[in-house]
């Protein structure tokens, strides 16, 4: 039989090795926190600034999210991260200027754009549904995600109700949940047991954010 290769080991490691490791991650982090100063530096105003950090924070998070998702979800994940970029219908919404019926060349592409949204939206979720009924087995307990319902519709009940009795700070908070909904859809899909919990959660990110 033929000589098995022989197996290369690496040297053991020294202080210094592990010293120099550290100095070129400390460099990083010390580029990294000169280029944040020097957004802030050129930052030409208040708003820019805030929409950086959310930015710069969305990316963390979607990141930190994305990275741990088994290879089985990925299709999964993608068609409820489809379904919740369908959150452009708002845009749509606003265009389409509160008429029944379009009367310009921008409340028309405003109604095509809310239809396109739409049916990204609906899509988007029936795919995860189909997908996620692949996994199912016999033996899996039942499962009630309906009943997630109610929470949903008591947010939605209550924030119509506090805006028409003019509590306009609530709005914000509708945003907040809308965004912990949609974060927690792609976070719940990172994993087997969670992932129907995670679609369920999309769902209503996306309801609070239209409401």
């Amino acid at each position: 039989p033929p000589p098995k290769p022989e197996v290369k080991v690496a040297p053991p490691k020294t202080e210094e090795d592990y010293k120099a490791e550290f100095m070129t991650s400390s460099r990083r982090a010390t580029y990294g926190a000169l280029a944040l100063l020097g957004v802030g530096v050129v930052s030409p105003n208040a708003a820019f600034s805030s929409m950086f950090s959310t930015f710069a924070l969305s990316g963390v998070i979607g990141y930190q999210v994305v990275w741990g998702v088994v290879p089985a979800l990925h299709s999964p994940l993608m068609a409820v991260t489809n379904a919740i970029s369908g959150m452009t219908a708002i845009g749509g919404m606003y265009t389409m200027g509160g008429g029944i019926f379009p009367t310009s060349t921008a409340e028309v592409l405003g109604l095509t754009a809310t239809t396109i949204s739409a049916i990204n939206i609906s899509g988007g979720f029936i795919v995860t549904k189909k997908m996620l009924d692949l996994f199912k087995r016999p033996t899996d307990p039942p499962e009630f995600y309906e009943l997630y319902g109610i929470p949903v519709a008591a947010f939605v009940g209550g924030y119509a109700t506090t805006a028409l009795l003019g509590f306009t700070e609530t709005s914000s908070i509708a945003c907040t949940a809308s965004a912990l909904g949609c974060i927690g859809g792609i976070a719940g899909l990172s994993t087997q047991e969670t992932a129907r919990l995670g679609a369920v959660s999309g769902m209503s990110g996306v309801a609070f954010g239209i409401a």
